[in-house]
């Protein structure tokens, strides 16, 4: 039986999974699209290597390791899979090359002409399922060129029906094997990103802790700095008391730093009170508008009214406020920033997308962390106090760039309760 022919590669095409989440034990290990895709690479050269021949056909899982490689770790990856693809099969059959090389290219676009919007899913069991549709695709491709192969070599007569059963095994096979190794895949990168979590936590509670106890320790000899300050500037005039007002401007920024470190420590979510997200979005856009017409940048609302959520109105008002303003620096002169706010899967999505150049991968991997800014000017302590406000309101915050087209902030709240009955009904 089929089945029992294939268990080998089905084997082979596990091994890259358990690799991967070998090296995602080591924190210090960069999974880059290269490493992967030569990893499932290996995978897919052995299922040739362990084809079952019959009908003068290859029976393998080679392309289920490249369903991974481009959906989950990009195109890069894609072509180091096909172009050790390519070199296994000029060893094993390069006569076969006519109909091998096209079959490859086709099961190579596929994935990647839906990577966009995979990548877009949130919902493990889509992406699985995307897994899956592709392997439709997948074997459909295959099973063509098959016959095609077949039909050249005068055997689309012999047995017909015995082949179209082992064709229609063989797709059920490799939908099953593309589904189990999704699903593997989406547990392994499920645990990589809460052990990244659950470290970035700490390290934060660290830095929080120290920075707590500085602040308090710097803000009294500050407190006393800027009394005399305001002594003395009481007695000056002209130059001098410009300088001194410079001085004062510059003491109360550092108060602000301070205040900022204060919240890195532990936001302090006081009173919490029901609230409309959309009176704050606008009052947020009225207050940040003079800033965006100075520079230049323009601001679009799509707000769906009564979206009512229960927090803390101050500490709320102050994440989003540091949110937009970065997307209306960010846009520059003649830009554009959009703000929406909808409902999705029971709680309030606000969207906050700006026109700017964007992020390369690596500097959207940071974001949020510590003393890392796109500014010329800026530690990145905004950022990362307006995360921790989120997620004490038990919300998240996620960020999407691309390089010379924006970047979106995506913010989601949970809802109050006549809001998520509103939503249900």
């Amino acid at each position: 039986m089929l089945v029992d022919k294939l268990l080998v590669n089905i084997f082979l095409v596990f091994v890259p999974l358990l690799v991967y989440s070998a090296l995602s034990d080591h924190r210090h290990r960069k999974h880059t699209p290269l490493l992967m895709g030569g990893v499932l690479g290996v995978s897919s050269v052995l299922c040739l290597m362990f084809s079952y021949i019959w009908y003068g056909l290859y029976w393998d899982l080679r392309y289920v390791p490249l369903i991974l490689s481009v959906l989950y770790f990009g195109p890069t990856a894609g072509l180091m899979n096909v172009t050790l693809m390519v070199m296994a099969r000029m060893y094993v059959g390069p006569e076969s090359m006519v109909v091998g090389l096209p079959s490859m290219m086709l099961c190579y676009l596929g994935p990647l002409l839906v990577r966009n919007k995979f990548m877009q899913l949130k919902s493990m069991l889509l992406r699985v399922g995307m897994n899956m549709v592709m392997s439709i695709w997948i074997t459909g491709v295959m099973l063509i060129f098959l016959l095609i192969h077949s039909w050249i070599n005068g055997r689309l007569d012999e047995d017909e029906i015995e082949l179209i059963r082992s064709i229609l095994w063989f797709g059920v096979i490799q939908f099953l094997s593309i589904g189990a190794s999704s699903f593997w895949m989406e547990f392994s990168l499920e645990r990589e990103e809460m052990r990244r979590k659950i470290k970035y936590a700490e390290r934060l509670n660290t830095l929080g802790e120290l920075a707590a106890s500085m602040a308090h320790e710097v803000r009294n000899p500050l407190t006393v700095v800027k009394g005399f300050l305001q002594m003395v500037q009481s007695g000056l005039e002209g130059k001098n008391r410009r300088y001194v007002a410079l001085a004062l401007a510059e003491v109360d920024r550092a108060e602000r730093i301070i205040s900022d470190y204060l919240n890195l420590s532990r936001p302090q979510i006081g009173n919490t009170e029901r609230m409309d997200l959309s009176g704050m979005v606008q009052q947020i856009v009225l207050l940040l508008k003079p800033m965006a017409n100075k520079q230049g940048v323009r601001l679009y609302t799509e707000l769906r009214n009564e979206i009512y959520i229960h927090t803390d109105r101050n500490q709320l008002l102050q994440a989003l406020i540091h949110v937009t303003k970065n997307a209306i620096e960010a846009a520059e002169d003649g830009g554009r920033v959009y703000i929406k706010l909808t409902v999705q899967e029971e709680q309030a999505c606000l969207s906050i997308r700006d026109t700017g150049k964007g992020m390369s991968q690596e500097h959207l991997e940071r974001v949020g962390t510590l003393f890392f800014s796109t500014k010329e000017v800026g530690t990145g302590l905004g950022t990362v106090v307006s995360f921790r406000i989120i997620e004490a309101m038990n919300g998240s915050i996620r960020y999407e760039s691309e390089p010379g087209v924006g970047t979106e902030v995506v913010i989601l709240l949970p809802l109050a309760q006549e809001s998520l009955l509103a939503a249900e009904g």
